[in-house]
């Protein structure tokens, strides 16, 4: 029995080391839809949306491109204006969010800019920290249950850019450390996790356009200097390749660079 424990032990701390999360199971996006689609939705369908407090139906719909009259039947909804928070609703054909990766645009940073909200004067931010996931596939909401599973209070990360598979490619997602204001474990250091394993993958341009525009909104908000973004290994002993050996961080910092903003240098 020993023997069998200690196995057991070794394979869990293995399976630990390549990344900051992991996928307990399928992504939402095999998930069956609510109410019967005909094939050829179903065959294309996304993933699913968990209402935030003061979200509605409309803002939703246009956020994810999605008609409201379809989002409704869809999801068997009845009354646009009956919405409860942490309801979950399946987003049909969502595939991309294109705003969000393609180059800079009015929608894309108004976008960008209603998921960051305003400034928080609550809590000081002053570094970020980037990571993958370590996984192929995911999303906030997969991770967020995995991490309970792990003790961790919950999702450990401020933001979640998804790749595609399981959540949109590009689409950024708050966590609920970002939504209460309150920090991981380090203070004043924002997490974002790109979906991926970046030591066998390569980052996705709507993946890399997103984080350059998500990490300027937070330095021009807050102030945080480009010599305070940093990847997760840069963190004095923390042993891990995260975000990956192939994720492209000097060219990250030069496109922050030429983008500018009002964070100090």
């Amino acid at each position: 029995m020993k023997k069998i424990g200690s196995l057991f032990l070794t394979v869990c701390l293995v399976l630990s080391i390549g990344g900051c999360a992991r996928v307990p199971r399928p992504a939402v996006s095999s998930l069956p839809p609510v109410s019967p689609l005909p094939p050829s939705q179903a065959a294309s369908l996304g993933f699913y949306h968990v209402v935030s407090k003061g979200e509605t139906l409309y803002r939703i719909a246009k956020t994810y491109q999605v008609d409201l009259p379809e989002l409704m039947r869809v999801n068997g909804i009845q009354d646009a204006g009956r919405l409860e928070t942490g309801q979950e609703l399946l987003i049909p054909r969502a595939g991309s969010l294109p705003s969000l990766g393609e180059p800079s645009g009015p929608l894309a940073e108004e976008a960008i800019h209603g998921i960051v909200g305003p400034k928080s004067p609550a809590y000081g931010w002053e570094t970020i920290t980037v990571h993958h996931s370590g996984t192929l596939r995911g999303n906030a909401r997969l991770f967020h249950r995995d991490h309970l599973r792990r003790r961790m209070g919950g999702l450990f990360y401020h933001f979640v850019i998804g790749n595609g598979d399981g959540f949109p490619d590009g689409a950024i997602e708050a966590g609920w450390r970002w939504k209460k204001q309150v920090k991981a474990n380090r203070p004043h250091d924002v997490q974002i996790c790109l979906i991926g394993d970046f030591s066998r993958q390569e980052v996705s341009e709507a993946q890399l356009g997103s984080l350059v525009k998500l990490i300027r909104i937070l330095r021009n908000e807050y102030g945080i200097p480009l010599t305070h973004i940093r990847q997760h290994r840069d963190i004095k002993n923390k042993h891990t390749e995260c975000p990956g050996r192939n994720f492209p961080f000097y060219r990250l910092l030069t496109l922050l660079t030429a983008g500018g903003g009002s964070g100090r240098r």
